[in-house]
């Protein structure tokens, strides 16, 4: 899924459809996850089948809240992304851990703060104009 960046013209990349869903109608974003038919464990990202028990897995919505488990302050990163920046991992009451950027300064991020899914861009062109959007955390 794409749309066009009105500035330039150009596509900007929705990353991970099958896992991020923005409603149309502003209703706040959620990230999917699977959960097994068989022994109710929840997985993310997106699986065939259960790594358990080998079971279906049915698409379920995730909590928007979770906690920060753990992060890191990335000082040198790829290109369209601006440095520093924030990534960590997220335990969510479904007992399924997401890893993903936070939307959080690097000298006010610490573990076990709450955080909920939000929708941003995680990447620009080479002006700075967005490329990729996806989902991000924030602090709550």
């Amino acid at each position: 899924m794409s749309e066009k960046n009105a500035a330039v013209g150009e596509e900007v990349d929705f990353f991970h459809p099958d896992l991020f869903v923005v409603p149309e109608n502003g209703e706040a974003p959620y990230l999917m996850g699977y959960k097994c038919e068989n022994c109710g464990k929840v997985w993310f990202p997106k699986l065939e089948l259960c790594p358990g028990c080998w079971s279906d897995l049915n698409q379920i919505k995730l909590s928007r809240q979770g906690t920060l488990y753990s992060y890191s302050v990335i000082h040198i990163g790829q290109p369209g992304i601006k440095t520093p920046y924030v990534v960590g991992y997220i335990d969510f009451p479904e007992n399924v851990r997401i890893y993903g950027q936070l939307e959080i300064e690097p000298d006010k991020v610490k573990t076990g703060i709450p955080v909920e899914v939000i929708s941003g861009v995680v990447r620009t062109d080479k002006v700075g104009n967005p490329k990729m959007i996806s989902y991000k955390f924030k602090a709550i």
